[in-house]
């Protein structure tokens, strides 16, 4: 796996434009010819500063205390931009709790209220994540998204959560989530 982020650029853009994974992405470019990961490093200009694309705090709902609502939303925000880079994935957190900050931002790219093919859910994960497969059983996994043959949705109220995962899970899931899930078409 390259750790050129030039050539990984050129490999993302290609995987948005065609649907591709990375490996199948990176494949093709180095096939039709366009540069190496070594050329592609040597012929870009020096990068700017990383912009942290982190998304801006929604109006806060009627009967939650705000300051409580911008306090999630600070630490939502600062744990994002610690793994997200112009709206990309960076870093896979390592800890479960910031784990789940990642986890409550893709599923705030999946609207409720409908089903997806599993090609619908990884077309969406990858305008953020490289390795969608992994992030989408993540999803499954802690209860943000629900399987069954094949077929994804949101589901309609808050996962059960046990003890452990209720210490790891933040206040902006108890907050936001519920919104965020009851917004069906």
């Amino acid at each position: 796996m390259t750790r050129d982020n030039d050539f990984k650029t050129l490999v993302r853009a290609r995987m948005r434009a065609t649907g591709q994974n990375y490996t199948s992405a990176r494949a093709d470019l180095l096939r039709e010819g366009g540069p190496s990961e070594a050329e592609a490093t040597r012929r870009s200009a020096p990068p700017a500063a990383p912009e942290r694309a982190v998304p801006t705090a929604p109006p806060v709902p009627t009967g939650v205390d705000p300051d409580e609502w911008q306090r999630a939303h600070d630490e939502y925000r600062r744990m994002l931009a610690r793994f997200l880079r112009d709206g990309c994935l960076v870093d896979t957190p390592a800890r479960r709790r910031a784990r789940v900050f990642v986890l409550l931002h893709l599923i705030s790219l999946i609207p409720a209220g409908r089903t997806y093919s599993e090609p619908e859910i990884n077309r969406i994960l990858l305008t953020v994540v490289e390795d969608q497969a992994f992030w989408r059983r993540e999803l499954v996994e802690y209860g943000y998204l629900r399987r069954d043959a094949g077929v994804y949705w949101l589901p309609e109220e808050l996962p059960e959560r046990s003890a452990s995962e209720r210490q790891e899970t933040p206040a902006w899931e108890a907050l936001w989530l519920p919104l965020h899930l009851s917004n069906r078409a």
